[in-house]
This record gives C-alpha cells, sequence and structure tokens, in this order.
C-alpha cells in the first residue's frame, strides 16, 4: 500500500523511498493524483507533455519542493486553481421587476460578477414574452424567465424550438392570488364561474397553479373563467380600473395590491404549493457551447449571490435595494412584508409567513415534471413526451450540485422526489399514471 504521509520521487519507474511503481501499476501521475491535489500539478502545468517530462524528471516532491522555496505553497495552489480565459467578460442580462430577481440583482450589488471577472448589464423587462423573445434572438446572455418556459422552449411548444438550460431556480414561493376587494365576501372559488383572471404568461407555473386550484373547487378552468395575460407592472392598475376580477402573480404585485387598496391577498402561493419555482436563471445550450468558461463563471457567481439572499441574516437591507427605482421600483414597506413574511393580507388581518419567499438555487427535476404534466393536462402540450427525462435535459441539477458543493453548502438530494400540492402527493417518478388520474373524459 502506497504511503500517502509524504511526495514519492520515482526515478526510471522505482521510488526512492523504496516503493516501484511499476510493479504496483501505476502511472507517475497517477501516484502524484493519490498524494498531492491533483489540480496543483494540473493547474500549474496545463500542458500534458511537459508535465509528464517533469514529472519523470524529478518527480512531484521535488519539484513542488523548489517551488514552494520560492512561492509559498498557499500562493501555488491559488495559481493552480486560476480560471480558465473568459470567451466574454460584457453580458447583457435580463431581469423581471419582481422579488424574484433578488440574487441577480445582488449578484451586482455583492460584487459577485466583478469577482469572477464579469462585467453584467442588468437590463429591466417588464413583460415574460419579451424576455423570451430578447433571448431567442441573442439580445441576451443569460435571463430570468419563469417556469416552466426554458422546458416549453426545448420542447417546442410554441412552434419555436430550442434548447434552454435551467441553470438555478431564483426562488420558491414568492407570489399571490389576489381578488378584487368586490369580492371580500366570496372566498369560496366554487363560486368564480366567469371570473377573469390575470396571469403573466399563458404557460407559467402561475397559471398552471391557478388552474389547479380552480379544478380542485370542481371548476373547469378551460370554460369557467377567463385569463388574461397582463405583465407583473400592471396587475394593481387592471385590479384597480376592474378589467380582472384577480390575479396569480409574482411580488411584490399581492401585497402592492394591498398597499393600493385595490385589492385583497386570498392565498399566498406557499399555502397552494410550499416551496414551488417560481422564476429561473436560463441560459441557451448554443450560447453555454460558445462560451463555457464564461458561462461557468456566471454559474459560479449566481448561485454564490442566492445563497447569500437565502440566508435570512442578510435580509435586513434587502428592500431598501429591491425597492429602488432600478430595479423593482416599489415602496419599500411592500417589498419588505413580502420579503420577512410579516404582512397585511387587505382584510384587516396581519399575517406571519417567514417562507413568503425563499432563494434556494437548487432547480428539482420534481417540479419541471409537475409543470409539464399540468401542460399536458389542459391540452396545452399536445402530445404525451418523456417529461423525466426533459426535466434532466433543461433542469441542471448536476452542475448546481458541484457548484453549491465548492462554495461550502450541502445540496439538496436530486432525482425525482414527491412533490404536495394542495394537500395531494404528486409522484413524479410517475407523470403518466398522474396524467391518466385527473384528464377530462374526452
Amino acid at each position: 500500500m502506497l504511503d500517502k504521509s509524504h511526495l514519492h520521487l520515482f526515478v526510471g519507474g522505482i521510488c526512492q523511498c523504496g516503493q516501484n511503481n511499476t510493479e504496483l501499476g501505476f502511472s507517475a501521475e497517477a501516484v502524484v493524483s493519490n498524494q498531492i491535489d491533483t489540480a496543483l500539478v494540473h493547474g500549474l502545468f496545463p500542458d500534458p507533455v511537459l508535465r509528464r517530462t517533469l514529472l519523470k524528471t524529478v518527480g512531484a516532491s521535488v519539484l513542488l519542493g523548489a517551488l514552494a522555496s520560492i512561492v509559498p505553497v498557499d500562493t501555488l495552489r491559488a495559481i493552480a486553481q486560476e480560471r480558465k480565459p473568459l470567451e466574454k467578460t460584457k453580458l447583457n442580462v435580463g431581469f423581471l421587476p419582481i422579488t424574484c430577481a433578488a440574487p441577480l440583482i445582488y449578484g451586482e450589488k455583492l460584487g459577485s460578477y466583478s469577482k469572477e471577472g464579469l462585467e453584467v448589464a442588468l437590463q429591466k423587462i417588464a413583460g415574460i414574452a419579451l424576455i423570451r423573445d430578447k433571448m431567442i434572438n441573442g439580445e441576451l446572455d443569460v435571463s430570468q424567465q419563469v417556469m416552466p418556459v426554458a422546458l416549453t422552449m426545448s420542447a417546442g411548444l410554441g412552434g419555436n424550438t430550442q434548447s434552454i438550460k435551467v441553470l438555478t431556480i431564483l426562488n420558491q414561493n414568492g407570489n399571490s392570488l389576489v381578488l378584487a376587494h368586490k369580492h371580500k365576501d366570496n372566498r369560496d372559488p366554487k363560486n368564480w364561474k366567469g371570473f377573469t383572471f390575470a396571469v403573466p404568461f399563458e404557460q407559467s407555473h402561475q397559471t398552471m397553479q391557478l388552474r389547479n386550484y380552480l379544478a380542485t373547487a370542481g371548476l373547469d378552468p378551460d370554460t369557467d373563467v377567463k385569463y388574461r395575460v397582463v405583465p407583473p407592472t400592471e396587475y394593481v392598475s387592471s385590479l384597480r380600473v376592474g378589467s380582472i376580477d384577480g390575479f396569480f402573480g409574482g411580488e411584490p404585485g399581492g401585497q402592492r395590491a394591498v398597499f393600493e387598496g385595490a385589492g385583497f391577498i386570498h392565498l399566498i402561493s406557499k399555502e397552494i404549493w410550499d416551496g414551488h419555482p417560481c422564476c429561473s436563471v436560463t441560459a441557451a445550450e448554443s450560447w453555454i457551447k460558445q462560451n463555457p468558461n464564461t458561462f461557468m463563471a456566471f454559474y459560479r457567481a449566481i448561485i454564490a449571490a442566492s445563497l447569500f439572499v437565502a440566508k435570512k441574516e442578510n435580509r435586513g437591507e434587502m428592500a431598501k435595494v429591491l425597492a429602488q427605482p432600478q430595479y423593482l421600483n416599489a415602496p419599500e414597506v411592500v417589498v419588505e412584508q413580502v420579503i420577512t413574511g410579516r404582512y397585511a393580507d387587505g382584510l384587516g388581518a396581519i399575517k406571519n409567513e417567514p417562507a413568503r419567499v425563499d432563494y434556494q438555487p437548487f432547480p428539482h427535476y420534481s417540479a419541471a415534471v409537475w409543470l409539464m404534466v399540468q401542460l399536458r393536462r389542459w391540452n396545452m402540450l399536445k402530445e404525451d413526451i418523456d417529461y423525466k427525462k426533459l426535466a434532466e435535459q433543461v433542469m441542471l441539477a448536476t452542475d448546481a450540485s458541484k457548484i453549491m458543493q465548492e462554495q461550502g453548502v450541502t445540496p439538496p438530494q436530486g432525482g425525482f422526489r414527491t412533490e404536495t400540492i394542495l394537500g395531494k402527493p404528486f409522484d413524479s417518478s410517475q407523470p403518466e399514471a398522474y396524467l391518466k388520474s385527473v384528464r377530462k373524459p374526452t
């Protein structure tokens, strides 16, 4: 057995402390890999021919010993871990003016982008269709996008197939189902036939959750209500003028409706599906392949920012930052109620839900599967697909897990877990069985 307490020096295949390397079946590089951090030697000497020559000629201990006598070992390790040159350093990144965008915004505030050598220009974009089109057209390198749009684009729903990857989930929960004040005595969704609801996008998780909520209450979501696609910034004004009866959308829309006296919060989305994904960080596969080092640099930065804002102790100044005109352009007190979870519901009650919004970056396959089967359930997706395979292709769970580990955080368990939605379990490993149980008879 090799002694791992020191570095071995090989000359002519013989270890100078008595071990015969060729008899053990190891190459010089393999033994070095067992004795020191591989990244140290590979990083310092990236050229494989030079590296092998040096190792075979003088051995790792002599080589690193000589270098360490000139440069401290910690410095050697820092050099070895230097990132590869970035293909591009200036990035255009799109975000929506909702609390979901906090990690993208804090990537700028914390200097996470600049630490990775990136110069990021955040572009505030009003609506989901517009931000999607800007990514398709190549105007954005990376973009915020509501779930499950990256999945629908990759599946070709809507006729424009483009492989899009979900790097991280920007936030969990953080949405409200809001009704106009005239409906304050009409809280039973069974009585909402004829209502018009605003949603941010037809193929959004908000629409899927709303449809599921209505169906569970006994309504036919296809015929009993109407949907109007409205940008998040226009929820409250639409409610105030009476063009809609309510909306299901991202914050601070719901809390702003309360603040301005336009409506009340019927439910926060956590009460429907605790831990559901709202928005994601997305990039086109073609862009990733063209800019792999830039992609990894941005990936590290956004996970670092997400992990920062996920910690409750770091949220003290978040409302003040997010409320600024260049970001959400909302009253600080409104954003504060969303971030802290202590909020007025518009019906006279003060509620406290610390997990009203969260910022865990890990992209779960299970959520992707539920959202896609809902699209199939309501015939927006015209034929069955391999839901699990699509989730694995689009949601970069393995990559996110690796970067989280590098940043000292234990990632959640991956795989196809069970989600609980409206109190009912959804086994994401059995999407076809679920669809069979909920589809309307034809």
